[in-house]
């Protein structure tokens, strides 16, 4: 027989109607009394799971909870029509208060398997991590695919907007000089706008030719 030994984890809320919030003027000390018979009965409800399946605790964490209360008595001016309404300042003293509120359960159990089931569960394990390594592949991919082709279409669109529209001429300032305008970049004479221009609309070809080969083959589906 060989061992299998399987592990989980989960969370037991102690305080489950515990519901008071920030700012609330009603809290009280007896908000974070420990209700010893509710802990106890919620204890006892794990066990008899766990005791079920066989589950063996293996550690327990706390994960604690406070109440702060930061409301204080407050000295406020009048205001007047000169001078608005003020807070002078504050008496007493805010408190907090801390209790364990829930705990976090990691509990194991070990099955012994004849050789057979064995490789059967270990197939079925490694199918799965395989199933979700594929499924976070196929989203990181999707995700980078998703970017090239973005950036080939904004290319694609530059391209087809300088080969239509060329050098555009613009008219400005109070003589109404002219500028040459080249996907943004304003030139002073036309020749160094159409040197320019050709060279964008090459840097665009080259980089409609290259970003396709970025794009990745997605994982299979499983």
């Amino acid at each position: 027989m060989i061992p299998w030994i399987e592990t989980k984890q989960f969370t037991v809320d102690l305080f489950p109607t515990w519901t008071k919030t920030e700012g609330d003027k009603d809290w009280s000390l007896g908000a974070v009394t420990v209700d010893v018979p509710q802990i106890t009965s919620r204890l006892d409800q794990l066990i008899a799971s766990l005791n079920e399946d066989q589950w063996e605790i293996k550690m327990v964490v706390p994960l604690d909870k406070s109440l702060t209360y930061h409301e204080h008595q407050k000295v406020v001016r009048a205001g007047t029509r000169k001078e608005p309404e003020a807070v002078l300042g504050a008496f007493g003293l805010g408190w907090a208060a801390g209790t364990t509120s829930s705990l976090l359960v990691v509990c194991q159990r070990t099955e012994w398997l004849d050789p057979v089931d064995y490789k059967a569960r270990m197939k079925e394990r490694n199918d799965r991590l395989a199933g979700e390594r594929n499924k976070r592949e196929r989203a990181i991919f999707q995700e980078h695919n998703a970017a090239i082709n973005t950036r080939i279409t904004q290319a694609q669109k530059v391209l087809d907007d300088l080969k239509t529209n060329g050098v555009v001429v613009k008219k400005s300032g109070f003589l109404r000089g002219e500028k040459f305008v080249v996907d943004g970049a304003e030139f002073t004479n036309r020749t160094e706008a159409e040197s320019a221009l050709r060279a964008r609309i090459g840097e665009l070809e080259a980089d409609l030719a290259a970003l396709p080969r970025q794009l990745k083959a997605l994982p299979p589906e499983t």
